[in-house]
């Protein structure tokens, strides 16, 4: 996204919005000018619903051991298309709260608006973020690698296995490129309309979210994809579809509908997320066994992130406090409870051990071993202009339409610009 579209989009939601949050705004949220022995309200903006009742219970406990200095944290819900309105909006009329959450792939956007401050040196002088896995800690940075907040949970992508198939094809759960390939060649039945492997390639996030993993396990990455490798990992799984093992509806199908084939049994595997063991695997009803395994590897093993990240906002009259929170929130012990309550996995890798949820439980111990090899989107300002170079490429290869090479060098022509004047924050 260029500055100039940026600026325009700013001011147009300036311009369209008519909600002036009064009681939010930073003179009350932040104290104003308010004597040091009145409250210090600081505002914390979120979307989420399930697990609101766990943020408003870290809250309470920040507010008692600061009780001296009469600090009150106040977590208030939005939905997220409205919270994301109200940070284009507050970068120009400076109406934003103390702290805000975001999704991790769109934090650079924000980060790039004004939204959220540096808090690197804070950060650093911490001394706990070589805890944190690198892919989640990454999202929170822009281009030149200072850190504008801190991941608060995630989730990422694994093999899920319809072990019944595969015991009755004598198939093992594959590890590489080649053995999926030869698990596909005998779980695929044409005639019942049975495909071995289904994952989402549709138009939109999910499908990028889905392609990434093959790409890096090539190799390759979304800062190079006409590379050789990143090239290689499309041209696999539009072989997968060419050859039958894997359906052309993929293009069709969001990560729910892939899920469901699988639950249906016309497909004997799928790439799946974290969140489907809770929200999908249920319906199964025992009609089957399923076993997780990680996405097989090409040259490495590779998955992505989701998850949301927290920010102390620009303007905030109480930066050193926010952060405080924001290191609260994301102590090992914190972030253990908080990921346990919501069933995501922890974002600290010395969390993932005080739990046997993520380390004993066959399902969420693969997740949890894949959280090692987990990139983020981006990020990057401009990620859904790159997301639909990427989802656009792999559509038009696994549908026959292009060669994955011109598919891939077409992406690359879209993007390598964008990366140009400012690259993906390493």
């Amino acid at each position: 996204m260029t500055k100039k579209k940026i600026r325009l989009i700013v001011l147009a939601a300036a311009l369209c919005s008519a909600l002036v949050l009064g009681a939010c705004s930073k003179k009350e949220a932040s104290g104003g000018a308010q004597p040091a022995s009145a409250v210090k309200n600081i505002s914390v903006w979120h979307y989420f619903e399930h697990e609101a009742q766990a943020l408003d219970m870290l809250a309470e406990e920040f507010n008692k051991l600061h009780e001296a200095e009469n600090v009150k944290i106040t977590a208030t819900f939005m939905a997220r298309e409205e919270l994301m309105n109200q940070y284009t909006v507050g970068a120009v009329s400076g109406q934003l709260p103390d702290i805000g959450m975001v999704d991790s792939p769109d934090h650079a956007s924000y980060i790039a608006l004004g939204v959220f401050e540096d808090i690197t040196a804070e950060l650093n002088a911490w001394g706990q973020l070589d805890q944190f896995y690198p892919g989640p800690l990454s999202s929170t940075k822009d281009a030149d690698g200072k850190i504008y907040g801190l991941p608060n949970n995630s989730n990422c992508l694994a093999l899920a296995c319809n072990m019944n198939m595969f015991n009755a094809a004598g198939v093992k759960k594959p590890t590489t490129w080649a053995e999926l390939e030869e698990a596909c060649a005998k779980l695929t039945k044409p005639a019942d309309q049975i495909y071995g492997f289904a994952m989402s390639v549709i138009p939109n996030e999910e499908g990028t979210f889905q392609l990434i993993p093959w790409i890096y396990s090539a190799g390759g990455s979304v800062a190079n994809l006409g590379s050789p490798e990143s090239i290689h990992a499309i041209d696999y799984l539009a072989n997968l579809a060419a050859k039958g093992y894997m359906s052309k509806e993929t293009v069709n199908w969001g990560q729910g509908d892939a899920m469901n084939a699988f639950i249906a049994q016309k497909a004997a595997m799928v790439e799946s997320g974290t969140w489907q063991i809770a929200g999908d695997l249920p319906k199964i009803n025992g009609a089957f066994e399923v076993e997780y395994t990680l996405i097989p590897r090409d040259k490495k093993y590779a998955s992505v992130i989701g998850g949301e990240n927290f920010g102390v906002c620009s303007g905030t009259k109480y930066k050193e406090l926010c952060v405080e929170f924001l290191k609260y929130m994301e102590t090992a012990e914190n972030v253990a409870r908080w990921c346990e309550i919501a069933g995501k996995l922890p974002i600290r890798k010395d969390s993932a051990t005080l739990r046997d949820f993520w380390t004993k439980d066959p399902l969420y111990a693969v997740f949890t071993d894949g959280m090692n090899y987990a990139v983020a989107r981006g990020p990057h300002p401009e990620w859904p202009t790159i997301s639909k170079a990427v989802y656009t490429a792999g559509q038009s290869a696994v549908l026959g339409q292009m060669s994955a090479a011109d598919a891939m060098k077409q992406a690359a022509a879209t993007v390598a610009p964008i990366l140009e004047k400012s690259p993906i924050a390493q």
